[in-house]
């Protein structure tokens, strides 16, 4: 048992050893694309959307903003302070209900499932992408998907960032070395 302080609450954890259920098996596979617009794109065409937390977002700003203007540890200060950790909880929460069943959908429906490795870190790096990619949390979506994987006896690779997947024909195995930017293109295979 673990007793854990977080926002201003306890919590306990308990680790229990239980049998876990198996998903039906499958022969399906799906190649996922991590995006900006979009959380994921699955192979097949569809598109994950990314959860709209704004509001909470909002309402955080709006609470840092207050708990600025009070005496710090008065009345008033501790009070702002309880409302600010429950609206943080409440977003964390959002964030991981949304993630979970997304990622359990995916591995129980598909035995092999394939990701491209990007390099996260490094478009953090970049200040034009990084208030998207924080909002995105890509490294929590994927950490999810390798750990259900591993329980649930799927499949999971994760592609070099290198490889040209998009300039690979999927039918014929075609290479398209003209190939700039352009998401969908005609195999002259």
């Amino acid at each position: 048992m673990t007793i854990k302080i977080e926002n201003g609450k306890y919590y306990v954890i308990f680790n229990i050893e239980t049998e876990i259920p198996e998903f039906p098996k499958t022969n399906e596979f799906v190649g996922i694309d991590l995006c900006m617009r979009t959380l994921a794109t699955l192979d097949n065409g569809l598109k994950i959307a990314n959860l709209d937390v704004s509001y909470e977002e909002n309402v955080i700003k709006k609470y840092q903003k207050r708990l600025s203007r009070k005496k710090y540890n008065s009345n008033r200060y501790k009070k702002t302070l309880k409302t600010y950790w429950k609206w943080i909880d409440q977003k964390k929460n959002k964030i991981n209900d949304y993630y979970q069943k997304i990622t359990t959908q995916i591995v129980k429906k598909y035995a092999i499932i394939i990701l491209e490795d990007l390099n996260i870190k490094g478009m953090f790096q970049n200040p034009n992408h990084s208030p998207k990619l924080q909002k995105i949390a890509w490294k929590k979506f994927v950490k999810m998907l390798k750990y259900k994987a591993e329980i649930y006896g799927k499949t999971l690779r994760q592609i070099n960032r290198w490889y040209p997947s998009s300039k690979i024909c999927s039918n014929c195995g075609y290479y398209n070395k003209d190939l700039k930017y352009e998401t969908e293109w005609k195999c002259p295979q």
